[in-house]
């Protein structure tokens, strides 16, 4: 469940068991109710999240196209790979580094494979 799927979830629990708002007596209750919002946070350990194995294979197939179709295809995998840890809930900075560190070894691997046959 995304944070924003939970913040909805609350908005609408809190909507429901708000009193109503047309009785402004003095005799009316007043229910005060509290929920929490979850503030954890997914902590990715650096460089985990995709492999060498999966670098590889990865560029074994980019290889095999023609060099625009082939940054095409990276940029659309290093983009799910920014769409999954955004819908896990890892932080900003922490995605941004996994995908800096995920689209440098492809292109090192990439690179070795080009130059190295």
């Amino acid at each position: 469940m995304t944070y924003r799927a939970v913040s909805r979830a609350v908005r609408n629990a809190r909507r429901e068991v708000r009193p109503d708002a047309s009785s402004n007596s003095e005799d009316a209750p007043r229910l005060r109710i509290r929920i929490a919002e979850p503030k954890a946070k997914v902590m990715l350990l650096p460089g985990r999240f995709r492999g060498a194995e999966y670098v590889k294979r990865h560029v074994k197939f980019v290889i095999r196209l023609e060099a625009e179709r082939g940054e095409q295809h990276v940029q659309r995998n290093l983009d799910a790979i920014r769409r999954r840890l955004d819908e896990m809930g890892v932080g900003k900075r922490d995605a941004d580094r996994e995908v800096r560190s995920i689209e440098g070894a492809v292109r090192a691997e990439l690179w070795r494979q080009v130059l190295l046959p």
